[in-house]
């Protein structure tokens, strides 16, 4: 019995550390920056990531790595996305337009 409940604690807390994935199904409308601060991947499917105002659009933090595939931005990318603290954070993306990234310390 111990074992299995060992067992299960384990698991559920590997599975608490997993990447999430988000998939967007219109158009995500932010109001103030977005922080990030775990693992992520937003599949766009085509769909806009729009912040007015926003500066940065998105924060990662706490070494999070962000992906975002086929999101389409309104704005440059390396403007919107800011990477703090933890030389290990980074986000990165890909669409039909462009691909590329931005690691601790860029804008």
């Amino acid at each position: 019995m111990k074992f299995i409940f060992t067992f299960l604690l384990i698991v559920i807390g590997l599975s608490a550390f997993a990447q999430t994935t988000i998939n967007l199904s219109e158009d995500l409308v932010l109001t103030e920056t977005q922080v990030i601060s775990e693992d992520v991947t937003y599949n766009g499917n085509g769909f806009k990531l729009i912040c007015e105002g926003c500066n940065p659009a998105i924060r990662i933090t706490n070494g999070a790595h962000v992906h975002f595939e086929g999101v389409k931005f309104v704005k440059s990318y390396t403007k919107w996305m800011h990477v703090d603290g933890n030389p290990m954070g980074s986000v990165t993306w890909n669409d039909n337009r462009s691909k590329g990234y931005v690691r601790r310390g860029g804008q």
